[in-house]
């Protein structure tokens, strides 16, 4: 069973490789330390491929010292060949003499095939350190022919597409264009070898100036990524996998403004930000097995990590059993154009590239890019402003208090200063589609100077935002209330919410628990969660909300058969998101979204409790009366005279 899972990777079907590699993991895990090992090699090739380079690196790790251990240097030498492809990116020379270490024990143990792989992977990660010696591109030429011969084509592929990036970044673009031609990939092909032939296509385009083939070949080679992302419907697969595709958006995009025509610049904006959330997944089937998982998560012990990492890394391959997903395109400009005109709204898309900050503005009748300048201050103010804004509320009502808000109003008006006055010419007064860079993550949009009162929605992507806009408001004919423990307002909130609906449950104390709050999440239009909330950076999937019973995971909303259309997160830290990839920004708010929400309202920080209850109080008041979720929340932040860090996420009117 387990290596017919390892037949599955090699044919880039990563689910059916996890499922078929789980199944007999712990029984040959148990055999001896020697199979433990190569159970933690093999599916480490599984998290690579997938995208989670930074846990494949660590299970690695651990099997290439068991194998030393165990004095087995030709298994040794095949985990540092593995790691070494892990580490490629991030470190270069790391990659390169692990890949050096695994062709000297390959060549003492007699194994010259692979020493031949590991001395061309040594030379791929020479060419992406950026320091090649000159002799680089003979004996990548050498190693090639010794790979044909001995059957390794796809290694010869590899290195000679790497060879051709070198000589495009020689500037020998009649060689590089020689050496690419020399390789032909087919949809049997391993999905990093297709994407690599295009990225070295794009590159050679881009040095030549041909920019559009440039986008043609990005375009081409994204079109396969999401083809090969369909076939899984895990949030948390698919966005680990886009890895795979940021060079190629990058390239995409770096063409996109050399062009600088707006309706091209949108396009690639698009194609940049959405290449998660390009792929619509089913509702996934009861999973009875993933639910007994995170019940047990929920009640295991702090202190036993090793427990928790087993049913984390359980949780986690389980849900890449959810249903394929389908793949959409993204909207064009005019269409976008369209829906704007039907609400006088706006558009802002925020770019970052190379370092360099870009807005597009869209209205209905115009599209503008605007060049903004340097993007590296702008993420300095805004780590100060996160600080800042956690203080504020702690410290309300204080000297102290007081002093950091005149600070923080001071950076907020520094960053509108570079984000949004440059804009205002365009969009004028209107609600605004905000689409901002990975870069740009936590900032407090809605109270930045020129958008304090006005509504503001921050979806995926425009595409996302008009799929959701075309779709109309349902209206709310049961709200739900979720009270957690150990916040003192948190009932008082969630009651004086409920006051406003006709038709609301409240659920509180003991009542509270996981269970319930599924119940109440698939029978409800409008949910509202008050309680504390916990956003781990390295598995965003895993925030959470604590409830009666512990805490109720980002994993459980996969679960549910049904999720409202409204969703309000009153509880700190579950607002942010974490950059996993590119410009892929995962959170619980984008879990929400994922799973079928239309909106969710959420705090980017600390919200103090005292000021949450009654902020809230008056957004269910109006949003009961038939006013729009990101309206009413831009009329009471503009009543207040306090720092409101809550947004709307997905689709607000």
């Amino acid at each position: 069973m387990f290596n017919v899972g390892y037949t599955h990777l090699l044919r880039n079907d990563l689910v059916a490789a996890i499922r078929g590699m789980d199944a007999a993991a712990d029984t040959l895990s148990k055999v001896s330390r020697v199979n433990a090992a190569i159970v933690q090699q093999d599916r480490a090739e599984v998290l690579l491929a997938s995208g989670r380079t930074h846990e494949a690196a660590a299970a690695l790790e651990e099997a290439a010292a068991a194998y030393g251990r165990e004095k087995l240097p030709r298994f040794q030498a095949e985990c540092e060949l593995i790691l070494a492809r892990t580490l490629l990116l991030d470190d270069p020379a790391r990659s390169r003499s692990l890949a050096q270490s695994a062709a000297r024990r390959f060549a003492t143990h007699g194994s010259t095939a692979w020493a031949d792989r590991a001395r061309a992977f040594a030379v791929i990660a020479e060419v992406e350190g950026g320091r090649p010696a000159p002799s680089l591109l003979g004996r990548a030429d050498k190693l090639a022919e010794a790979l044909r011969t001995t059957g390794h084509r796809q290694d010869a592929d590899r290195l000679i597409l790497h060879s051709a990036r070198h000589a495009v970044r020689k500037r020998d673009l009649v060689e590089a264009a020689v050496r690419a031609a020399r390789v032909r990939t087919t949809q049997d092909s391993p999905i990093t070898s297709r994407l690599l032939a295009r990225e070295v296509r794009a590159e050679i385009a881009a040095a030549h100036e041909h920019h559009g083939r440039a986008r043609d070949y990005a375009r081409k080679g994204l079109a396969e990524l999401h083809a090969w992302q369909s076939t899984f419907g895990s949030l948390d697969l698919q966005t680990s996998a886009v890895g795979h595709g940021q060079h190629l958006a990058r390239l995409g995009l770096r063409a996109a403004m050399a062009d600088g025509s707006p309706t091209v610049v949108f396009e690639w904006s698009e194609r940049a930000r959405a290449l998660a959330s390009r792929v619509t997944s089913l509702r996934p089937p009861p999973d009875p097995e993933l639910a007994a998982d995170l019940t047990a998560l929920r009640v295991a012990d702090p202190s036993d990590l090793a427990t928790r990492r087993r049913l984390r890394e359980r949780i986690r391959a389980h849900s890449w059993f959810a249903a394929q997903g389908t793949v959409g395109e993204p909207a064009d400009l005019a269409t976008l154009q369209t829906r704007l005109a039907v609400d006088d709204s706006a558009l802002i898309a925020h770019i970052v590239l190379d370092g360099t900050l870009t807005a597009l503005a869209v209205t209905a009748d115009q599209a503008v890019v605007i060049p903004l300048g340097d993007a590296a201050p702008v993420r300095t103010l805004l780590d100060r402003i996160a600080a800042d804004l956690d203080f504020a509320a702690q410290n309300r009502g204080t000297p102290m208090g007081d002093t950091v808000k005149t600070s923080l109003r001071a950076d907020l008006a520094k960053v509108a200063d570079v984000l949004i006055r440059p804009t205002l010419a365009t969009v004028g007064y209107r609600r605004l589609v905000l689409t901002p860079s990975a870069l740009l993550t936590g900032t407090p949009w809605t109270e930045l100077p020129g958008l304090v009162g006005r509504p503001v929605t921050v979806p995926t992507s425009a595409t996302s935002w008009l799929n959701a806009a075309d779709r109309p408001i349902a209206a709310v004919r049961e709200a739900g209330f979720l009270a957690g423990p150990r916040l003192a307002r948190a009932e008082e909130e969630v009651r004086r919410a409920n006051d406003s609906w006709p038709r609301g449950h409240v659920l509180a104390g003991p009542e509270a628990d996981s269970a319930r709050a599924g119940w109440l999440a698939a029978r409800t239009d409008l949910l509202h969660i008050a309680g504390h909330g916990s956003h781990p950076g390295d598995h965003p999937l895993f925030a959470a909300v604590e409830l009666a019973d512990g805490p109720w995971f980002g994993h459980d909303i996969d679960l549910l058969p049904r999720v409202p259309e409204v969703v309000v997160l009153s509880a700190c830290d579950l607002g942010q998101s974490s950059v996993l990839h590119g410009e892929e920004s995962v959170g619980m708010s984008a879990v929400w979204l994922h799973a079928g929400a239309r909106t969710v309202i959420s705090s980017l920080a600390l919200l103090a409790d005292d000021l949450a209850c009654e902020v809230f109080a008056s957004w269910h008041q109006l949003v009961a009366a038939g006013t729009a979720p990101a309206d009413a929340l831009a009329q009471v932040s503009a009543e207040t005279d306090d720092i409101v860090p809550l947004l709307c996420f997905g689709a607000g009117w």
